[in-house]
């Protein structure tokens, strides 16, 4: 699961970073973008769709952002230009810009997507399919202290504090 997301955030950040920021990528990043192209589904799927190279074979919680309002689903569906999730409400309108997080706790890692919403369904089960847009980011959540994970809320140098371990 995490894997199918972390390609598709590889591949995002050198879309965007030669597409959207002008950069030249070098040749070990050219090569890199065309593997994972040719990889990667070339379609936004929808939420209902069984494709093994686009369904996550465990859900993940989304959270999105759009004109002040904030929403939730399920992320169901990835590909390299979308996403497909299942809203818990009614979906944005068409063409709405909103950020997408994603949080994938079993690596410890948020992923942001600014996406534009490209399909909707508002019947019972909503959802919404929604095309990138823009540079991703990653922020890591949690890290792996032997087989528990630790919120990076305090920097390691604060879990110690008068010699006794922060819980």
């Amino acid at each position: 699961m995490g894997d199918k997301l972390e390609r598709i955030f590889e591949f995002r950040v050198l879309h965007a970073k030669q597409r959207e920021l002008q950069i030249p990528l070098t040749l070990a990043e050219r090569e890199r973008a065309l593997q994972l192209k040719q990889e990667l589904p070339e379609r936004v799927p929808n939420v209902n769709e069984q494709d093994p190279f686009t369904v996550l074979p465990t859900p993940l919680a989304a959270q999105y952002v759009v004109g002040g309002h904030f929403g939730a689903g399920t992320l169901r569906n990835i590909s390299a230009p979308g996403l497909a999730i299942a809203t818990f409400e009614e979906p944005p309108p068409l063409g709405q810009r909103l950020i997408v997080h994603v949080h994938d706790t079993e690596r410890g890692i948020e992923y942001t997507f600014p996406c534009r919403v490209v399909s909707r369904v508002v019947k019972a089960p909503a959802s919404m399919g929604v095309r990138f847009e823009g540079v991703p980011s990653q922020t890591r959540t949690g890290h792996r202290s032997g087989s528990v994970w630790r919120s990076d809320v305090f920097p390691p140098e604060e879990h110690v504090v008068s010699g006794r371990q922060r819980a």
